[in-house]
C-alpha cells in the first residue's frame, strides 16, 4: 500500500445523495489505500450570527437524519465501501483533544459560523492512522480514468518539496482544448498559482478534496498562534465571523507560512461540486454521475467547478 487512508465526511445533510456519491469515490480509491474512514458529524451546529440551528434544523427532522445516516454509513460498511467509523456525537470524548492538539484550545465549538463542520475535518487529521490522508466531502463527484488514481501521483509529486503540504486533481474539467484558452487549474479561482512540475502551485486549501500529508502538517500547529489568535479573540469577542470556516484556519497558518497545495495538471481525473442540492439536481444526479463517469460535460461546465445545473439540464436532454 501507499501509506494512504481515504477518508469521507458525512452528516444528516447528507442522506438525500450519499448512496450516489460515497461508493463511486470508494471503488476509485480502494486498490490504492489501506483503510476508509467515515467522519460521521451527528451534532447540531452552535448558534451564531447567522445561524439559528433550532429554525434551520428543527426537531424532530434533525434526529431522525442523524438515524438515517447513520443507518447508511452502516450498509457502507456492511458492503465494503467503508472499513471504519468513528461518530461524532454531542459531549464525545474526541473533541476536547481536536480543540486542544489543532487548535490551542480557543475554538471549541463544533462547526464554524456558516454552520458548516469544523470538528469534523480536525477528526480526520486525528483518526488517520497512515501519513497521507485523502479526504473528499460526501458531496463530491469525481472523473478519474481507468488504471489511474490521482492520489499517487500527488503523493510522488509534493514528496519532492519540503513545503507541499497536500494536493488535489483538477478542481473542474479540463476546458484548454475545447475553448481555446490557456491551462489553468480553472477558469474562476481567484488566488494566485504558479505552473511547477505536475501542476499548479497554490496556497490556498480547500477542503471539499485533498490528499495532505500529516506529517507535514504537524510541523504548523497548532492553527491558532500568533496573529491569527488575535484575530480569533476579536472575532469571538465581537461575535463576526467566529470560529472560521478550516479551509480559513489552514490557509492563514499553512498557507502564509509558506506551505502550498499542489493542483494536478493531469486530465486523467477532475472534481465537481454542487453548491445547492435542490430536488432537481437530486433528481438528475444519477444521470450526472454516470456522464461524468464517461468524461462528458456540458462545454459550459468545462473550467467550473461547481455545477451549472441549467447546462446539465439541456446536456442530458439532448443525450
Amino acid at each position: 500500500m501507499h501509506n494512504l487512508t481515504l477518508q469521507i465526511n458525512l452528516s444528516p445533510g447528507d442522506v438525500a445523495y450519499a448512496g450516489v456519491t460515497v461508493p463511486v469515490i470508494a471503488k476509485f480509491h480502494r486498490a490504492n489505500v489501506d483503510e476508509i474512514l467515515a467522519i460521521v458529524d451527528c451534532c447540531k451546529p452552535q448558534k451564531t450570527k447567522i445561524v439559528d440551528p433550532n429554525r434551520r434544523f428543527p426537531e424532530p427532522g434533525f434526529s431522525q437524519r442523524v438515524e438515517k445516516i447513520c443507518a447508511i454509513v452502516e450498509e457502507f460498511k456492511s458492503q465494503g465501501y467503508i472499513d471504519r467509523i468513528v461518530y461524532l456525537k454531542p459531549g464525545n470524548s474526541l473533541q476536547p483533544i481536536l480543540a486542544l492538539k489543532y487548535l490551542g484550545n480557543w475554538v471549541n465549538e463544533t462547526h464554524d459560523y456558516g454552520g458548516c463542520a469544523l470538528m469534523s475535518y480536525l477528526a480526520a487529521f486525528e483518526m488517520s492512522k497512515t501519513r497521507y490522508l485523502l479526504h473528499y466531502d460526501a458531496d463530491m463527484l469525481l472523473y478519474q480514468s481507468l488504471n489511474y488514481d490521482w492520489s499517487i501521483e500527488a503523493i510522488s509529486l509534493i514528496e519532492k518539496s519540503p513545503n507541499a503540504v497536500a494536493a488535489s486533481p483538477r478542481i473542474s474539467p479540463p476546458f484548454s482544448t475545447e475553448k481555446q484558452l490557456p491551462d489553468a487549474p480553472s477558469l474562476h479561482e481567484g488566488r494566485p498559482f504558479t505552473p511547477v512540475e505536475g501542476g499548479w502551485k497554490n496556497d490556498w486549501f480547500s477542503t471539499r478534496c485533498y490528499l495532505i500529508d500529516r506529517e507535514k502538517l504537524s510541523t504548523y500547529l497548532p492553527l491558532i498562534k500568533g496573529k491569527i489568535l488575535a484575530e480569533t479573540l476579536l472575532r469571538k469577542y465581537l461575535k463576526r465571523g467566529y470560529p472560521r470556516s478550516p479551509e480559513i484556519m489552514i490557509f492563514q497558518r499553512v498557507g502564509r507560512a509558506g506551505g502550498w497545495r499542489l493542483n494536478l495538471n493531469s486530465e486523467n481525473a477532475w472534481l465537481l461540486h454542487p453548491t445547492t442540492k435542490s430536488p432537481r439536481y437530486l433528481e438528475l444526479l444519477p444521470q450526472i454521475q454516470h456522464s461524468i463517469l464517461q468524461g462528458k460535460v456540458p462545454l459550459e461546465q468545462r473550467g467550473y467547478a461547481d455545477i451549472k445545473l441549467s447546462a446539465w439540464e439541456t446536456f442530458l436532454q439532448a443525450k
